[in-house]
């Protein structure tokens, strides 16, 4: 039978299973150099005290352990496995020895019993165990057998072992095989990218009710009350991210549930049941948190919280998470529950944005390495981690560390004007890597100090209506630092009055007034006077105004402000519509085609080049606002001259899926087929260029041509 056709979960255990496996993988190993041996018969399993399958050379020793049990009832292997390696080490001490786990899933708990075993072990070169599911294994054989020697080496697979740390659950295992062996099989990797979305959305749904829960629980079992629960629910987020960064810098997670015993007896708290309260202080006390001023004394778990509330309404239901080395954002999920708790407008556009916008977005600024990145308003910095993911993976050259030390520390800026919001940013900029020092609790539209400083501002700021007759903005600020803010000319207001006093005087007289002439003649005299000092105003550019309304959608505020934000020259050497700082924001449509906004998409025009607009589906926000909101991308670049006019066309597509439904399911993602029209596009245009001057006629015959774009 084909390997591919076997399918191991219908095998028989005792007379199928293990003599299958063996047989596979002599196939796979043998030629690579290895051994085989099955420990049961042809007709019966291996018997208990020694490994199912052995698996040797000269140097290693690497156990396999087999079983068709799923779920909970799995954990009894555990002790098997831990007992046959030990033996197996005594026996062959001057070996590495290893195990292979095959089982048809890895249930969450076996997965942290062999991390756990796997970390204890990180001083040693060996004593490691990795969890195959049939599925992965599969893969793995698959690929091992259809391949010749030197495709995949020995050393190759042995060196899987030292990824332990990433050995999370079967997804990121698939990934790791993926990383390790198989980089090459584009179509593998897009089947990791649609199991790891898949299992993204369903497990940040369960992960929303669960910290939903959480907070209930909080204040049904009065440990904490009102807005304190959420805080709670946000400081223990924050603890198990902490905990399982530090367990993957290779010290012990305290927060698992066996560590968080050993940990209250060696703080004294077997009895108090106090330890998560030492255990958050010690976490305070982190240098690096307390450089970033991440925590102040009143960040403080509730003084009614115990051990064993933990234990059973935290740590116990959520073990089954790992959000440090997956794709679960366990801080954005805390953000969610943040925003229903507290009756924040999910239509101003306050959470945080999809995250194939966010990456679609941060593609399509093409960031170079030592670009300086602005989110005027970060919610929990979305933008700003992938951002930073992205200029990290550019660094070339020498002095590798240092470039990246300094893109962590000095490139990345966040704002939020929220200050549980903007305590969220950091600690997000700080799980993902750094740039927490550079999140502050500050108005994104009062940033002075950042003018002309910024290369790229990547933002979705609040969609709906924001004030700007806060007593924080002056009128310096509302009539001549924000230009988009409705305004009067009350100079031309007083002239026109005038004006229209002298006409109707003028009117009166004609007619044949008598009575009070010498008074009219005096207020003819004076309107006369008064009229050709405004006009002298007006003709002077000295004209006074006043602001109108009291508020505008917010994408049109943070378009004015980012104008004075970024640089007005980002790369010197770049072609004249290309040369300054660059937008990408997420704006309301209203602003981009409403007669309200008119003056808005002046300001536009006026200051920057538009490089593409791209129409968001109206559904684009349902998943993690449940609002319908119509949004479009905005990509431009600022202007060097105002007086320029842009000679480029513009690039206009409609993205109708964005990889996520209004149900949280996975769906196509339009966005990537239109980056790569987009690249298309901007290639073409770079191309029509005689010198700096731009050929349209150029441009024209490389038949760049509009339409659906197939995805």
């Amino acid at each position: 039978m084909a390997a591919e056709q076997i399918e191991l979960s219908q095998l028989d255990p005792r007379t199928e299973l293990e003599q299958t496996l063996t047989a596979e993988l002599t196939r796979a190993l043998q030629k690579r150099g290895f051994e085989v041996k099955h420990n049961g018969t042809a007709t019966s399993n291996a018997p208990g005290g020694v490994p199912d399958i052995e698996v040797w050379d000269d140097h290693y020793q690497i156990n396999v352990e087999v079983t068709r049990t799923t779920k909970s009832s799995a954990d009894r292997e555990y002790l098997a496995i831990k007992d046959h390696l030990e033996r197996i080490k005594a026996k062959y001490p001057g070996k590495k020895c290893f195990v292979w786990y095959f089982s048809p899933e890895t249930h969450y708990r076996m997965v942290n019993a062999i991390r756990e075993y796997n970390i204890a072990n990180k001083a040693e070169p060996d004593l490691k165990v990795m969890p195959l599911s049939f599925s992965n294994l599969r893969v793995f054989l698959d690929k091992l057998i259809r391949s010749t020697p030197d495709e995949y080496t020995k050393d190759e697979i042995l060196s899987l072992f030292s990824n332990y740390l990433q050995f999370v659950d079967d997804e990121r295992v698939l990934k790791v095989l993926y990383e390790t062996l198989f980089n090459s099989d584009t179509v593998l990797k897009a089947e990791i990218e649609a199991k790891e979305e898949a299992k993204h959305q369903k497990t940040i749904e369960e992960l929303i009710a669960g910290l939903t829960k959480l907070e209930q629980d909080l204040r049904d079992y009065r440990v904490a009350l009102a807005t304190d629960a959420i805080k709670n629910v946000i400081l223990l987020v924050f603890t198990k991210l902490y905990e399982e960064k530090r367990e993957y810098d290779g010290e012990e997670n305290r927060l698992s549930k066996d560590s968080f015993i050993k940990f209250q007896a060696m703080v004294g708290h077997k009895k108090k049941k106090k330890a998560i309260h030492e255990l958050f202080k010690n976490i305070k006390e982190d240098q690096e948190l307390q450089s970033a001023l991440l925590f102040t004394d009143s960040d403080r778990l509730s003084e009614r919280m115990t051990d064993d509330f933990v234990v059973k309404y935290f740590i116990e239901p959520f073990a089954r998470y790992h959000f440090y080395t997956t794709k679960v954002d366990g801080l954005g999920a805390a953000y969610e529950v943040l925003g229903k708790l507290s009756g924040k407008d999910v239509k101003v556009g306050q959470f945080f944005t999809p995250e194939h916008v966010v990456r679609f977005m941060v593609k399509l600024a093409d960031l170079v390495s030592t670009d300086k990145i602005l989110d005027p308003a970060c919610g929990t910095a979305r933008f700003l981690t992938y951002a930073m993911e992205d200029m990290l993976s550019k660094v070339t050259g020498t002095n590798i560390e240092t470039q990246q030390r300094t893109i962590r520390r000095t490139q990345l800026f966040g704002m939020d004007d929220d200050l549980n919001v903007a305590k969220l940013a950091k600690m997000n900029m700080y799980i993902h890597g750094d740039g927490k020092t550079n999140i502050k609790d500050r108005d994104g539209l009062l940033l002075s100090e950042f003018d002309g400083m910024i290369d790229v501002i990547l933002t979705n700021p609040p969609l709906g209506g924001l004030t700007y007759m806060k007593d924080t903005y002056d009128e310096d600020f509302r009539l001549k630092r924000m230009e988009v803010i409705p305004r009067k000319n009350i100079t031309q207001e007083r002239l026109s009055q005038y004006q229209a006093r002298l006409a109707e005087l003028q009117r009166g007289t004609k007619q044949g007034i008598a009575a009070g002439q010498d008074t009219i003649s005096k207020r003819v005299q004076r309107l006369t006077t008064q009229i050709a000092e405004y006009n002298l105003l007006m003709n002077a550019g000295t004209s006074k105004f006043k602001t109108t309304g009291n508020q505008m959608k917010g994408g049109a505020l943070f378009l004015n402000a980012a104008k004075h934000y970024l640089k007005s020259e980002r790369d010197e050497s770049a072609l004249p519509e290309w040369r300054g700082g660059k937008l990408l924001v997420i704006l309301d449509e209203g602003v981009l085609n409403t007669d309200d906004y008119r003056r808005v998409r002046d300001f536009i025009k006026k200051y920057f080049y538009i490089k593409a607009v791209i129409s968001l589906t109206k559904d684009t926000f349902v998943p993690v606002s449940n609002t319908m909101s119509k949004t479009s991308i905005l990509y431009a670049i600022k202007k060097q001259d105002t007086d320029a006019k842009q000679r480029e066309p513009i690039f206009f597509a409609h993205a109708e899926k964005v990889g996520i439904d209004t149900k949280k399911k996975v769906c196509p993602n339009h966005l990537t087929g239109i980056l790569s029209k987009y690249m298309e596009f901007k290639g073409k245009i770079l191309s029509a260029y005689d010198g700096v001057h731009f050929n349209a006629s150029r441009f024209s015959e490389s038949a760049f041509k509009a339409g659906e774009i197939s995805v």
